[in-house]
C-alpha cells in the first residue's frame, strides 16, 4: 500500500468505527432505559454502573476515531493496527460478558469491533510492509 492508500483505509476504518458508536450509543440508551426501570430490584443499578462504563468506552473511541482519521503515514498506520490488535482480546471477552448475562446489543456490537479489529489485522502487512509484501500478500510470522 502507498501512503495514500494507507491513509484512504484508515479513513474508511474510521467510517466503520463511527457505526460501532453508533451502535454502543444504542446500547447506552437501552441501558438507561432498563436501568431506571429495574432499579428497585436492584438490578437496574448494575445497568447503570456498565452504562457509565460503555459511555467512557464511547468517548475514548470518538478520541481514537479521530487520530486514526488523521493517520497520514505508515507508522501512525502501524500505532493504528496496535490498537486494532490490543482491542481482539478485550472484544472476546465481553463478547462471552454479554453472551452469558443475555446482553444481546452488547454482544452484537462485540462481534461488530471483533469483525472489525479482524480486518484490520489482515490488512496488517499491507499496511506495514508496503508493495514488499512476500508471496502475493501472505506472510508468516517467525517466533
Amino acid at each position: 500500500m502507498t501512503e495514500k492508500e494507507i491513509c484512504d483505509y484508515m479513513k474508511k476504518v474510521s467510517g466503520f468505527m463511527v457505526v460501532s458508536v453508533v451502535i454502543w450509543c444504542i446500547l447506552i440508551v437501552y441501558q438507561l432505559i432498563a436501568g431506571i426501570i429495574t432499579i428497585f430490584w436492584g438490578y437496574g443499578v448494575g445497568t447503570l454502573l456498565i452504562m457509565v462504563y460503555n459511555i467512557i468506552t464511547v468517548i475514548r473511541y470518538i478520541m481514537n476515531i479521530k487520530v486514526i482519521r488523521s493517520c497520514s503515514n505508515r507508522d501512525e498506520a502501524a500505532v493504528c493496527v496496535r490498537y486494532f490488535e490490543n482491542q481482539i482480546p478485550v472484544c472476546w471477552l465481553f463478547m462471552f460478558i454479554n453472551l452469558i448475562f443475555g446482553g444481546v446489543l452488547g454482544f452484537i456490537g462485540c462481534l461488530y469491533d471483533l469483525i472489525l479489529a479482524y480486518r484490520v489485522k489482515k490488512k496488517k502487512y499491507e499496511i506495514l510492509c508496503g508493495n514488499e509484501v512476500p508471496n502475493g500478500g501472505e506472510f508468516r510470522e517467525l517466533n
